[in-house]
C-alpha cells in the first residue's frame, strides 16, 4: 500500500470556506463505480485515535466489490485513503469517521447546517454538494422549512463538480467562525445516483 505524506491541497480557485480542491475526473474510479453501483453497500469506519491508514485499506479491499478491470477498484482506494490521510492531518483531533455510501434520495434537500466541527465531502459519482456564500444567506430563516426564504439570491447557488473536495466548517468549528450553509443536490427528479464519500471530524 502506497504511503500517504500530510500536505495542504487548498486551491486559490475556491472560497477558502469551502473547496479545498477543485479535481478532474478519474477515469478509472468513474469505470468502477459504474461498473459495480448495483453491488456497492455501504461502508463507515470510525478513529478515535488518529487514521489508520493500513487497517482502512485492508477494510475497503475486503468490503467493496470486484470489477471488471483489474486495478480500479486500488485506485478508489487508494483515493479514500489519500484524502482520509490529508483531513486527519488538517483537523489533528484524531477523531474521525469515514462513510463512502450511495444516494439515491434527495436527502437534506434544504439549506442547513451541521453539528459537526469539519466534514470533508467528495462525491465519486454524480452532481455534487451545493453550497451558498455567507454573503448569500438569511441565517434567521435557516431551519424553519424553506429555502426560498434562507437564499436571498438562487441563480448564485454553488455547487461543486465531482471529484471536488470540499472541507466544509459546521456549527462547532468554533467561537465567530460562521458555518457552512449547504444542501445535497435534488437528484430523483432527474434519475441521477451518487457515491459520495464523507468524513466528519
Amino acid at each position: 500500500m502506497q504511503e500517504y505524506q500530510s500536505q495542504t491541497i487548498k486551491s486559490s480557485a475556491w472560497p477558502e470556506q469551502v473547496v479545498v480542491e477543485a479535481r478532474d475526473d478519474i477515469v478509472e474510479i468513474s469505470n468502477y463505480l459504474r461498473d459495480v453501483l448495483e453491488e456497492l453497500t455501504p461502508f463507515m469506519v470510525t478513529y478515535n485515535n488518529g487514521f489508520n491508514s493500513e487497517r482502512t485499506y485492508e477494510l475497503l479491499e475486503k468490503h467493496l466489490p470486484e470489477g471488471s478491470i483489474s486495478g480500479q477498484k486500488q485506485v478508489l482506494i487508494t483515493d479514500i485513503i489519500r484524502l482520509a490521510t490529508l483531513f486527519d492531518a488538517e483537523t489533528k483531533s484524531g477523531n474521525i469517521n469515514l462513510q463512502l455510501k450511495t444516494v439515491t434520495t434527495d436527502m437534506c434537500r434544504r439549506f442547513h447546517v451541521d453539528s459537526y466541527r469539519q466534514r470533508l465531502l467528495c462525491t465519486y459519482l454524480g452532481p455534487g454538494t451545493e453550497w451558498l456564500d455567507h454573503s448569500n444567506v438569511e441565517r434567521k430563516a435557516l431551519g424553519k422549512g424553506s429555502n426560498e426564504n434562507i437564499v436571498k439570491d438562487v441563480t448564485t447557488i454553488n455547487r461543486a463538480n465531482t471529484f471536488d473536495v470540499m472541507m466544509l466548517k459546521g456549527k462547532k468549528y468554533g467561537k465567530g467562525q460562521l458555518a457552512v450553509v449547504h444542501r445535497s443536490p435534488p437528484i430523483v427528479h432527474h434519475n441521477k445516483t451518487r457515491v459520495l464519500l464523507k468524513i466528519d471530524h
